[in-house]
């Protein structure tokens, strides 16, 4: 397609258009507040770690309700795969489930398990209902999903490929318990598939009933004038991007355990109002468990769109229209293309991170000022074990450990603790008071960083200190270490902001031993027993602009309220106060800046 603007008919009236659209999310969004309200694992009713997605049969994305946004476009990867796996075989009453990457490239990690379920009308499937949730555990060697040390891909939890899982409305007892076998919290998890089940019948009824209302021709007009509307909009945002070849690459600054560390390459081609991703440059998969299978890659390229280019597209019209303009290379056996048996648990967290900092690399080099500053990355544990207060087990990771700060964007700060970029603001943080009820945890400290926030004419938000201590004995709290093993950089810094320190985290041992920063990525395994404490501190977000042009009184505030210290206000933003008046010397402020600037221009 070229650059000339094409008018856009729709079939659909206005009204009708804007009610239907309406109508599609508001069933998505049902569908999620019931699972937050019948959900028993923490990591759904408290974090909202799941997404909702309505599908035409083919996996086709009508609408969603983005609860974590990562996971989204890895749902179409899953319907697809149940659709090949059961050709011919789909029936009303069939319920699926699946999540492995390495079967019809089915799933994005292990632990996100997804519910399939397809929607008849008058006998006809019309539409496939797809919940993805992340699971409490998933098996494997260790407790929780998440193990570090895994060889391969058997050795991080249980591979479903699209299995039925109901069957005509009767529940195959003989799968369902193949399944909970193999996993260690199985009251637990049983609940929470059945809480998605249910989801999906309230949805189903919602779909039925809008069909009844609006008759099925006017509804699947609407499906295909939505998406090409959503089609117009994000093709409309690519074309004003110079046409030409935008390039991005995240280098690891350490080598990991195994030094097997991989670059991270984009090519954006961008010709009219049609752009290529091109990861085909990309280094080899590598031994930790980082390596990203095809829907996780692919559902980080949409998210990465969606929060830039489409960023002002309303959630009504976030679907499949918007990335018809959207090609994507990948090469297997690398690493945003993992090959079995790679290991990939962690891929969401992280290499989801890399994936949307190239992509972001490149559009800040054509549209600067619509485009997001990076993320800081998030350095958690995941933590489980037997609360012997409740006589029952848990797991899931510490999300009050997750709490990076957001990049910058023209003519805004980024927000404090904004979660991954993954989440992009959507991941809620438990409260102190409910983590406590939930794990045998104390937390003592939980505040924002100062100086944690990369400078900027317009700050990175500031990360958190998460420091708590167990209060398990006699049963240890199993720690799996899920931060970045690398320490890759963290980009865009835009127009002239700077980039953020490195994430720490460490361990105090009742006993006085510390392990560091270095040997928690060296380690990674870990059995934490009543007395032993963990200190985690995040990363801040990327700046945008010189830190040089921020406003005086902005730079004074942020002094005042501990997010920026004295030293910063001088070193990085050229700012003279007064330590016990906080009054600015404007005067020789404004001399040391022209100083600065003069400098740096030398």
């Amino acid at each position: 397609m070229t650059n000339e603007k094409k008018e856009l008919k729709l079939k659909t009236s206005p009204a009708d258009f804007e009610v239907l659209a309406s109508s599609f999310y508001t069933a998505a969004r049902e569908m999620g507040i019931n699972i937050e309200r019948t959900a028993r694992a923490p990591v759904f009713f408290s974090a909202h770690d799941y997404v909702v997605t309505i599908n035409k049969p083919n996996g086709d994305l009508i609408t969603l309700a983005e609860y974590i946004p990562v996971l989204v476009g890895a749902t179409p990867f899953a319907i697809r795969a149940v659709m090949e796996y059961y050709k011919g075989d789909i029936h009303e009453g069939d319920i699926f489930l699946c999540n492995d990457p390495y079967t019809l490239a089915g799933g994005n990690q292990l632990a996100d398990w997804c519910v399939v379920v397809p929607v008849f009308y008058q006998g006809e499937h019309m539409f496939t209902i797809a919940i993805k949730a992340h699971q409490a555990d998933t098996g494997g060697g260790v407790p929780g999903g998440y193990n570090p040390n895994a060889m391969d891909i058997w050795g991080e939890g249980l591979r479903i490929p699209p299995m039925r899982i109901v069957e005509r409305g009767v529940e195959r007892s003989d799968v369902w318990d193949l399944i909970l076998t193999n996993i260690r919290l199985e009251e637990m998890q049983r609940s929470d598939l059945h809480c998605m089940i249910a989801a999906t019948v309230v949805g189903s009824r919602r779909l039925v009933g809008l069909v009844d209302m609006w008759g099925k021709e006017v509804v699947e007009t609407y499906i295909d004038d939505v998406f090409n509307y959503s089609e117009a909009r994000m093709r409309e945002q690519v074309a004003r991007i110079p046409d030409g070849t935008y390039h991005g690459e995240v280098k690891p600054l350490s080598p990991g355990r195994y030094n097997d560390a991989s670059i991270v390459r984009c090519d954006m081609v961008v010709k009219g109002s049609d752009m290529t991703l091109d990861f085909t440059q990309c280094g080899p998969q590598v031994k930790e468990y980082v390596n990203s299978t095809l829907a996780n890659t692919y559902s980080s390229a949409y998210l990465t769109l969606l929060i830039s280019l489409g960023k002002e597209m309303n959630r009504e019209y976030r679907n499949s229209g918007c990335f018809r303009m959207l090609t994507i290379l990948t090469k297997e056996g690398t690493i945003l293309h993992a090959a079995k048996p790679a290991t990939e648990g962690n891929d969401t967290n992280f290499t989801a991170a890399q994936v949307i900092d190239v992509i972001e690399t490149c559009l800040a080099q054509g549209l600067p000022e619509e485009t997001p500053a990076g993320w800081g990355h998030i350095p958690y544990w995941t933590i489980s074990g037997m609360d012997l207060r409740r006589g029952r087990g848990y797991g899931g990771p510490d999300f009050n450990g997750t709490c990076s700060g957001a990049g910058a964007i023209w003519g805004t700060d980024g927000w404090h603790t904004g979660a991954p970029q993954i989440c992009s603001g959507t991941l809620w943080y438990p409260e102190i008071e409910v983590a406590e009820s939930v794990y045998p945890i104390v937390w003592e400290r939980w505040e924002l960083v100062p100086d944690s926030g990369a400078p900027g004419r317009w700050r990175g938000g500031c990360g958190v200190y998460d420091q708590w201590v167990a209060d398990s004995d006699p049963e240890p709290i199993n720690l799996a270490y899920c931060a970045d093993p690398y320490d890759y950089e963290v980009k865009p810094a835009i127009a002239g902001g700077k980039m953020p320190g490195k994430n720490s985290k460490r361990l105090l041992m009742k006993d006085g031993h510390w392990e560091s920063n270095e040997d928690t990525r060296r380690v990674s395994l870990y059995q934490l027993h009543s007395g032993d404490r963990v200190f985690d501190e995040d990363q801040g977000g990327c700046g945008v602009g010189d830190p040089l042009d921020r406003d005086i009184e902005a730079v004074k505030r942020d002094v005042r309220d501990e997010l920026v210290s004295m030293k910063s206000a001088l070193n990085d933003y050229g700012v003279i106060i007064d330590p016990v008046t906080f009054v600015v010397d404007v005067k020789a402020t404004n001399a040391l800046r022209k100083e600065m600037k003069s400098k740096a221009k030398a």
